[in-house]
């Protein structure tokens, strides 16, 4: 490392061993709208309000997928109850509740080569060396057996869950509801997997801090740096009288289409059972999660 580069944050414009710190963008941000250029310095009020501005940012991006960098994989050993909790302190014991989930599948726990999973399938370790080639991913076992996984439909309104006649059934899992509740998130399988026989995964975005303070440094990729510069210099100029320049409208247009770009994923398009053959399971609920079975 040279000796140009700090963990402190920005050293003559160089960024530290830990990137830029929130104190240096949010600086930053401020000269591009006048605040603290010829010489002089933003005042710590300044840059407080501009800290206060990045969390709410932060906390705004979470919900959007592709202002998110990563997805993650929560497992949970199935219990055998109605509905999972998730959020601080619930079943899927995550920071903050997500507003929805992107995925979710079942493991069969009796299948040949199961062996319950500590951090899901996307775990930091899971991809140093070559794929899937560390203990922790989950899907290693011995004699060379994987478990079987299932996906799950996800129910998308509690209108559809509460159509469901025979909520209280107890069988093979083919779909999932959740309700964004508030601190926690509910979780109900269709049907109810039985106790000890599932493992129960979930796929939501990744958690972004949004409880940051001035010395904290940004923990995201690099390309983040330019998006959260420009988008601080937009949202901080009416609170100076003025409107962000045009130029710096562009810019912030231009970063997030990058961090877009970058964090796009799109899953391929898949035929709706009501569509297929079965026209009329379009109706019922239950033929639409059961698989038609």
């Amino acid at each position: 490392m040279s000796g140009s580069q700090t963990s402190a944050g920005a050293q003559n414009g160089t960024p530290g061993t830990s990137g830029y710190l929130v104190s240096d963008l949010v600086g930053l941000a401020l000269r591009q709208i006048g605040v603290g250029t010829l010489g002089t310095a933003p005042s710590a009020a300044d840059i407080s309000d501009g800290v206060m501005h990045l969390n709410m940012l932060l906390a705004k991006w979470q919900q959007e997928k592709f202002l998110v960098p990563n997805l993650v994989d929560i497992p949970l050993m199935s219990t055998g109850t109605s509905v999972y909790y998730v959020g601080p302190g619930g079943d899927f014991d995550v920071a903050n509740r997500p507003a929805r989930i992107e995925a979710a599948y079942v493991r069969l726990a009796t299948s040949p080569g199961f062996q319950q999973s500590d951090l899901g399938e996307f775990a930091p370790t899971d991809f140093s060396g070559s794929d899937f080639d560390t203990p922790n991913d989950g899907l290693g076992a011995s004699g060379n057996q994987s478990p079987l996984d299932f996906p799950l439909a996800l129910i998308s309104s509690y209108e559809e869950y509460a159509a469901i006649g025979l909520k209280g059934l107890r069988t093979w899992p083919s779909a999932v509801y959740y309700s964004p509740s508030f601190p926690q998130g509910e979780l109900r399988f269709f049907p109810i997997p039985q106790g000890s026989m599932w493992e129960l995964h979930i796929v939501i975005k990744d958690q972004l801090a949004h409880s940051l303070q001035a010395s904290d440094p940004i923990n995201l990729p690099q390309e983040y740096w330019d998006l959260i510069m420009w988008t601080l210099a937009v949202r901080l100029a009416p609170s100076y009288g003025q409107e962000a320049s045009p130029t710096v409208a562009m810019m912030a247009r231009s970063a997030l289409q990058v961090v877009r770009n970058a964090n796009q994923q799109i899953p391929r398009v898949q035929m709706p059972i009501a569509i297929g053959p079965r026209g009329n399971s379009v109706g019922n609920p239950w033929w639409i999660y059961t698989g038609g079975f």
